[in-house]
């Protein structure tokens, strides 16, 4: 069997093929297990410099192919829809913003940015929607849950403002300037006593 070469490539041929059959057949957990969660991650950080030297084309050709390279990246959705609106095309973004629900319906990025961009359209029942679905989502200690619910209270949507969360926001920043002043005022002790002076 050995001596015959034209066997042996036909049955390499065979397994190579089958060996791609079953690479295509993986689900795409698997396949993005092998690199194309990378690759999609190094399109979007290429994307974000481009955006932030204001090379808005290449920044959406770039995130744009990190969704290609992995279609369940909710984030690089949120960036494209980022950069349509810089580009003046809402209903682009629009429909970037509701592509990253679809793929994750609890994108805390796409219902913040639907629902400031629905405001802006003069659509409060979509922009209140997304807002609280934003502030139910959040964390008491995430400035944008406490943004989202700034703007259910301004839409009328939300009774008693600040609510929970955000009176737990307030609270951590009222401390965390009590903490900062009493900090101050111990140095300033110190300074006053290192020169002899009386506090």
């Amino acid at each position: 069997m050995l001596q015959c070469p034209r066997m042996n490539t036909s049955a390499f041929k065979l397994r190579v093929v089958g060996c791609l059959a079953c690479c295509l057949s993986l689900p795409y957990p698997l396949v993005s297990a092998f690199g194309l969660r990378d690759q999609a991650l190094a399109y979007r950080q290429e994307g974000y410099q481009q955006q932030q030297h204001g090379d808005l084309d290449a920044a959406l050709a770039s995130y744009e192919k990190a969704v290609e390279f992995d279609p369940a990246y909710a984030t690089a959705r949120v960036d494209v829809g980022v950069v349509l609106e810089q580009m003046g095309r809402p209903q682009d973004a629009q429909g970037a913003y509701e592509s990253a629900l679809v793929v994750d319906p609890d994108c805390l990025e796409a219902h913040s940015n639907l629902a400031s961009l629905y405001e802006q359209l003069g659509q409060p029942e979509q922009a209140i929607a997304h807002w609280r679905k934003r502030y139910e989502l959040g964390d008491a200690q995430d400035p944008w849950t406490v943004k989202a619910e700034e703007r259910l209270a301004a839409l009328g949507a939300l009774k008693g403002f600040p609510g929970p969360k955000g009176l737990w926001f307030v609270r951590h920043k009222v401390v965390q300037h009590e903490l900062e002043a009493h900090e101050q005022s111990l140095q300033d002790y110190r300074s006053l006593t290192e020169q002899g002076r009386e506090w």
